[in-house]
């Protein structure tokens, strides 16, 4: 696989970014969706960990955060899976892996 010199990268920073503005949306979104699964998944854990002598409406603390938490992150994937297959990526580089006699350099 030919690798990218660090001068390649710099120079495709002044190519024109050919994303319209809705791809752009779903990029930031799509990252911010990713960290709040993130947070979510530690935020079970830790909450399942420090608070389970605590009791709420009859339910450790721990369990009602295992009740929120686990249908959050489910909806959450959920969501950036179909934003994901609504704004696909065009990645239409070619590997050596994939077609290894076209690629060699």
């Amino acid at each position: 696989m030919a690798r990218r010199t660090f001068a390649d990268r710099l120079a495709d920073l002044d190519q024109p970014d050919l994303r319209t503005d809705e791809e752009e949306i779903w990029g930031v979104l799509r990252a911010a969706l990713s960290v709040g699964r993130v947070v979510v998944f530690l935020g079970i854990i830790l909450v399942s960990e420090f608070l389970e002598e605590y009791f709420f409406n009859g339910l450790s603390v721990a369990i009602w955060s295992l009740i929120i938490g686990i249908p959050l992150f489910f909806v959450l994937s959920v969501a950036i899976i179909l934003g994901d297959s609504k704004f696909p990526k065009d990645d239409k580089e070619e590997t050596t892996v994939l077609r290894p006699i076209q690629q060699r350099v």
